[in-house]
């Protein structure tokens, strides 16, 4: 399957613990759109390579927000974001073994 199917836009927010529900909202006029990739449950490297082919369908200036729970992308996606220079604008551990990041496109 394609990455295509976890790819949501444009979305801000989480979604509440065991709903399937997500908010979605407006970017700011002027703003890129903020769109979220959920690889939750997804083992390494899979998180990695869905975030790169979900980046190159964003526009510069646009986010995406990688939820994850594959330890090794705690190192991988921000190695990888730095090194193709995109910025990483938050990084946050959001549970006891869950992860969000978000990456601009530059």
């Amino acid at each position: 399957m394609s990455f295509f199917k976890n790819l949501t836009k444009p979305l801000l927010g989480r979604a509440d613990a065991g709903s399937t529900a997500t908010a979605v909202l407006e970017s700011p006029v002027g703003e890129g759109q903020k769109y979220r990739l959920d690889t939750v449950g997804q083992v390494c490297p899979f998180p990695l390579v869905e975030a790169k082919q979900a980046i190159k369908a964003l526009a510069p200036g646009d986010e995406l927000i990688i939820d994850f729970d594959c330890t090794q992308a705690t190192d991988s996606i921000p190695h990888w974001a730095a090194a193709a220079g995109y910025p990483v604008t938050n990084f946050q551990q959001v549970g006891d073994a869950s992860w969000t990041i978000t990456v601009q496109k530059a």
